[in-house]
Formats: C-alpha cells, structure tokens, sequence
C-alpha cells in the first residue's frame, strides 16, 4: 500500500537529520528556570540562569558558519520534496511524467498545493512557497557551481540566467532557510505542525521577507525556552496542577522569552517528573489522572 507521507520521511530522513543536528529549528532549554514550587509568587520564586561557553563550541560555530551554503543546499532540496508532496496531494499533476523545478516555481508562487499539509496555516504556506519562488536561481547558482561565497559575510550571491545580479542571500538569511525547512518538513511528517514549531517557523520566515516580500508575521524572537518549576497539589486523594498567573509571573520574569517548559513534581513519586510545553497547557487549575495522563502532559 502507497503511503506518500512515509515516502516523504523516508525520502527527507538525511537532509533533515543534517540540518537538525547543526541548526536546530527549536533551541533547547539552556539553563534558565523560574522555581515557583512551594508556592507560586514571584517574591518566593526561586531564579537560575546559567552559560556555559568553550573554545570548542566557538570552534563549532566557525565550522557551521562555513558550511552554512552547504545547508542551504540541503535545506533547499527538502523544501523541493516538500512542495512536491504538498502538490501531489492536491491532485496536481505535473506536464509530463516529472514536475521541473520550473513547474514547482509557478505553482509555488502562486500558492498552491494542499497547504493542510502543514495543519491549515495559509498565510504561513504562501510565505513558505514565495521563499522557495524566491531562492530557485539561488539554487541553481549553488548546483552548478557559479555561485560566489564572501569569505568574510558568508554570504552567497550570484546571477541569474539573465546574467542579472541576484539579491545576496546573507549567512543569517541560510540559516533562516535551513530552519523553515526542517520545520516545515517536521511538520508534515507529524501531520501538522504544532503551535511551539509554527512559531518559531513563522519567525524564520520573517527574516526573509527580502526575498519572499511577504508581510512579516511579527512574532517573537526564538530564544531557548524557560524552564518552569512546580509541584502538582494533593486534594481529597486527588492530584491537580495549578497554572493560575503562572505564565503571567513567567512573562514578566522573562520579558523576552516567547516559550516555557513546565517541570512538575509529583508528590510520592521519588523524583520522578511531569514535563510539558506551557502553550499546549489549560488555563487554571486542572485534575489530573497519573494513570491517564491528558495528552499535553507526560512522564519524564
């Protein structure tokens, strides 16, 4: 049986594991915690901010600044076998046996293919699709070998099959690109992208509105997260999770963090911990079932 998702995986597995290893869409927690157990005021909270820094880790930076071309290259490639896909579904076909990159072109700026592939998120689709428009010559540049690389900017530039000057795609806006990609293409392998991804995703878009010319989405910035610190609360034999001004104190803490994790302790269990991303959380205070966990928690 055809399984055109699957085939998607299957087809995108090294460029995403690439990408995700040396530019991770979503930064992981880094040290930052807001300690609110044993009562949940911010004058009573405990705060922890730590930075570790190395020669090898400035060493690693330098070595992903270089190859940084290189995975626009990868990335490239995953968003192409993306767009496909998402034209496939929508049960377009290509004018001969294969779609061309040009075909892709079109139909990518005009928007179409089945944007639920990404969970129905139209606006950030079409941003998605006018980047990849936008980057084709860029690509080609790379493929053949005619693109130029400043060895001080990192920025890649070249012309197009006119001989005209392309808009230079900076080290950062790479970077941009190689993030939407793995992204987008997690987001599809999930059968929809999730609010925490589609945040960050429409951030990465932002910084290539040069190029796309889309209006920017206007959304934070794509700082690790925060680490959040409570205890779930025994009542009448039951337990309960209290998330009452909890994310309000966080904010105001954190005023420039967009995302935080929650930690939780439960009581009676010997360490053992609840873990969650706060924007998937209910509002106030909620029963919960150790032996069937809603699903926006889980056992860490």
């Amino acid at each position: 049986m055809i399984n055109p998702q699957a085939d998607f995986e299957g087809a995108t597995a090294f460029e995403l594991y690439v990408l995700e290893k040396l530019h991770p869409a979503i930064e992981r927690h880094q040290g930052a915690s807001l300690d609110l157990r044993g009562g949940s005021t911010i004058a009573g909270a405990r705060i922890s901010i730590s930075a570790t820094a190395s020669m090898s880790g400035a060493a690693e930076s330098r070595l992903k600044d270089q190859v940084a071309p290189l995975l626009f290259g990868s990335a490239w490639k995953l968003l192409d076998l993306l767009l496909e896909f998402a034209l496939n579904k929508a049960g377009l076909t290509p004018n001969r046996r294969d779609w061309t990159i040009a075909e892709k072109q079109q139909h990518a700026l005009n928007g179409a293919g089945d944007s639920s592939v990404l969970g129905y998120v139209p606006a950030v689709w079409d941003a998605m699709c006018r980047v990849y428009g936008a980057t084709v010559e860029h690509r080609h540049c790379l493929i053949h070998r005619t693109a130029v690389v400043d060895d001080v900017t990192g920025s890649l530039q070249g012309v197009d099959r006119n001989g005209q000057q392309l808009r230079a795609l900076s080290r950062d806006e790479q970077v941009a690109f190689a993030k939407i990609a793995s992204l987008a293409a997690r987001g599809v392998i999930a059968g929809g992208i999730d609010q925490r991804s589609e945040d960050h995703l429409k951030y990465q878009l932002d910084q290539l509105v040069n190029h796309s010319g889309c209006v920017s989405f206007g959304v934070g910035g794509s700082s690790a997260p925060v680490e959040i610190e409570l205890e779930l609360l025994e009542e009448d034999g039951s337990h309960y999770l209290d998330l009452t001004d909890v994310l309000t104190k966080a904010r105001r803490t954190f005023p420039t963090v967009a995302h935080f994790d929650l930690v939780i302790d439960v009581p009676g269990e010997s360490g053992r911990k609840l873990v969650a991303y706060a924007e998937n959380c209910p509002a106030g205070k909620s029963k919960i079932d150790l032996s069937s966990l809603p699903a926006w928690l889980e056992y860490r």
